[in-house]
């Protein structure tokens, strides 16, 4: 029989915004569904956030938290696409994911066919020279925002977000309805994918779709008779792209769930389109004989208490359970259906149960673990913890009782604090070939604060970018961090000092994992 996989990365899906990871009032039938016939792990860690480190370390079925973070894809990064090569499987990659074409970056390296669609958030620079008629950007951000980042003294930053969502406007001011939103377009490209693929041949599609990361901009905000189903009575203004950073002071606490409930809304939007691929697949008779593997690449803060540790969008390298848990599900012919898996699962493992579903060896320098076995139940646990972070700013380590995070020192790591924007350090050499006009955010010339996020950047190396989240900053709690999974699941009590002994034994117990991982 010829096997196939469907692997489907859904950005910035935080598990607690699904019914089936115990989220009681949000809408996602279909993932719901999808969980319902396959298997669920309840522990999924992301070992390197965000979008880039993710993906690295799923392609290619590796750690890479102790070596490599937001950079291009190597020539020593062996992915699942290199090792099909010269084999009779058809390869092919679908996505919206605007940082995996970065210049240079190589992310569609070796897939026979490649579908991108332009114009997703850090690619909005694509929509640059089109005319804005319809909408306005000042109609998507409170006047309170802008008064409080101006007390501040951060009111420059407001320039990179306000032409972010002034560019973003000038595409999706045409859109007529659900469809033109950007995961409909990732799906349907996909099944046009499957419609003419070679049945004939096995085949291994990965489905890159960005949404439903930022903008938060689900189809009520574009369609003046609908209301936002999980905020119906809000009056304010959509604020589609929050400004990063603290949120005390800076949002009201009607805004800031506004926010998070046009989030909501968007997972829905994604769901459902989640699910006419799946549907789609059924009715093409695929499933008996494709490995379908949903993951995301991280979650996201959205402020305080349960929500988070006190911001909004990724601008600190923090490396809480809102950001490094994700949801993972597998379905597949023999797997059992409706099973929760505890076990400690990562990002790393995806390389290696495609190429066992497709029956090819494993790259010797894999350290991830197919999960095949924990999900027939041969094995009741691939490992006894799992780690995250961001590389050069922090790492934890995650067991089933506790969690511990380490902020690197200065004598660790080369620099401990900057400001900077998207592509300003990470990518500054793979664009050193483009002129200046298309850098950026496609001004002719550096704005002051562009040229002094530069001078700040430029003794940085390529590894030193970490989000694609413009005006960043690294900005390290002073102490590490000890938790108690069980009786503060949301990381909101740090025991450190009242455990020093357990969390020096988890201390010890990280460094001599990347210790190892570093003599690999």
């Amino acid at each position: 029989m010829r096997k196939n996989v469907i692997v489907v990365m859904l950005d910035t899906l935080s598990f607690d915004y699904l019914g089936c990871y115990g989220n009681k009032w949000i809408m996602t039938p279909n993932i719901d569904r999808f969980a319902r016939e396959g298997v669920l792990f309840d522990n999924n860690y992301i070992e390197g956030v965000p979008t880039i480190p993710c993906r690295r370390s799923m392609f290619t079925g590796r750690y890479y938290l102790h070596a490599k973070g937001w950079s291009a894809l190597d020539i020593d990064d062996t992915t699942v696409a290199d090792l099909c090569w010269g084999r009779p499987i058809d390869t092919a990659f679908v996505y919206d994911s605007a940082p995996l074409r970065l210049p240079k970056f190589g992310y569609a390296r070796g897939f026979n066919k490649v579908w991108y669609i332009p114009g997703h958030e850090t690619d909005h620079n694509y929509f640059s020279q089109d005319r804005l008629y319809h909408l306005k950007a000042e109609d998507f951000i409170e006047e309170n925002v802008v008064e409080e980042a101006a007390r501040r003294g951060e009111e420059k930053l407001l320039g990179p977000m306000m032409e972010e969502l002034d560019f973003h406007l000038r595409e999706s001011q045409y859109w007529k309805s659900e469809e033109d939103h950007m995961a409909p377009r990732v799906m349907k490209a996909a099944v046009n994918y499957l419609r003419q693929a070679d049945r004939n041949k096995q085949f291994f599609l990965w489905v890159d779709c960005f949404d439903p990361h930022e903008p938060f901009d689900p189809p009520s905000v574009y369609d003046p008779n609908m209301k936002c189903p999980y905020d119906p009575d809000y009056k304010g203004k959509d604020m589609i792209y929050p400004l990063w950073g603290p949120v005390a002071g800076m949002y009201t606490d009607a805004q800031l769930h506004h926010i998070r409930m046009l989030y909501a809304e968007k997972v829905t939007m994604v769901d459902k389109w989640f699910g006419y691929l799946m549907d789609q697949v059924r009715d093409m008779g695929l499933e008996d004989n494709t490995l379908l593997l949903m993951v995301s690449d991280h979650g996201h803060p959205f402020g305080e208490g349960k929500h988070g540790h006190g911001i909004v969008r990724k601008c600190r390298p923090w490396p809480y359970e809102e950001l490094v848990r994700a949801p993972m599900i597998m379905k597949a012919p023999g797997l059992p259906a409706g099973k929760r898996v505890d076990g400690f699962t990562q990002s790393c493992d995806v390389a290696p149960t495609v190429l066992e579903w497709l029956s090819l060896p494993e790259h010797p320098e894999m350290t991830g673990k197919s999960l095949l076995p924990l999900a027939k139940g041969e094995v009741d646990k691939l490992r006894d913890f799992a780690i995250a972070g961001y590389h050069r700013y922090s790492a934890s380590i995650i067991t089933p009782d506790w969690s511990f995070i380490h902020w690197l020192r200065e004598d660790e790591k080369t620099v401990t604090e900057s400001r900077f924007q998207i592509y300003q350090s990470g990518t500054a050499k793979t664009m050193d070939h483009l002129p200046k006009s298309t850098k950026l955010w496609g001004s002719p010339e550096l704005s002051e604060l562009q040229k002094r996020v530069k001078e700040m950047a430029a003794t940085l190396d390529e590894e030193d970018q970490w989000t694609c989240t413009p005006g960043s900053l690294v900005e390290l709690p002073e102490r590490d961090m000890l938790f108690d999974r069980k009786a503060d699941p949301f990381q909101l009590n740090n025991i450190a000092s009242k455990e020093p002994k357990k969390a020096n034994e988890l201390f010890q117990q990280l460094r001599e994992f990347m210790a190892e991982l570093r003599t690999d």
